[in-house]
């Protein structure tokens, strides 16, 4: 949840007297429990791929030095990581197969030392189906193309997702990622590639 969807909550609470909404006592407790401290963010999944892919010295030391930035509050880095979209993207069970994330709002982070410019791409993510499509296939076949281990019940979120799984012949997952222009496009690539391994 954004900075701003957190104000708006709180500002509706004060307004309103909100049932389901959180009312915060000091700003200390809002921003810990906030994605300031990004909490979310995979540290050592991110260094682990930085360090393992064939990018250049510049991307991979902006990079970290981005991730540092994040941890200690920076608001550019904050921007910067609050413009991707999300993976999977919201409402995936119900077909939504793109986030774009925030295009504007990664090119309105303020150039510096650590990232020079900031970038903004598209990465389209095909699903492992079984290659090569089925003959006569449609996208209203449904086809168990998941783990076994995922299809112990019928009524699991690998079950729904199976069910849809033939859209992605004719469909990528699409999603927007900001980035230091210090990373070129081939850098982009190797460390997509790498971080579906």
């Amino acid at each position: 949840m954004t900075l701003f969807k957190i104000l708006v909550i709180i500002a509706l609470c004060m307004k309103f007297d909100c049932v389901l909404c959180v009312k915060y006592t000091n700003w200390e407790n809002l921003i810990k429990s906030s994605v300031f401290l990004s909490k979310d963010v995979n540290e050592v999944y991110v260094k682990e791929i930085v360090d393992s892919s064939n990018i250049s010295k510049e991307c991979k030391n902006s990079i970290l030095d981005t991730l540092k930035a994040l941890k200690t509050s920076e608001d550019w880095a904050f921007q910067m990581y609050d413009s991707w979209g999300k993976f999977p993207p919201n409402g995936i069970l119900e077909g939504t197969v793109t986030d774009l994330g925030h295009f504007d709002q990664c090119l309105a982070i303020q150039p510096n030392e650590v990232i020079a410019k900031s970038q903004y791409f598209l990465i389209d993510i095909s699903l492992p189906l079984p290659k090569p499509m089925p003959i006569h296939h449609n996208i209203f076949h449904k086809m168990n193309v998941l783990p076994e281990f995922s299809n112990k019940s019928k009524n699991n979120v690998y079950s729904k997702l199976s069910e849809n799984a033939s859209f992605f012949y004719s469909f990528f997952l699409r999603l927007g990622i900001c980035s230091s222009n210090k990373c070129t496009q081939r850098d982009i690539r190797y460390l997509a590639e790498k971080s579906k391994n």
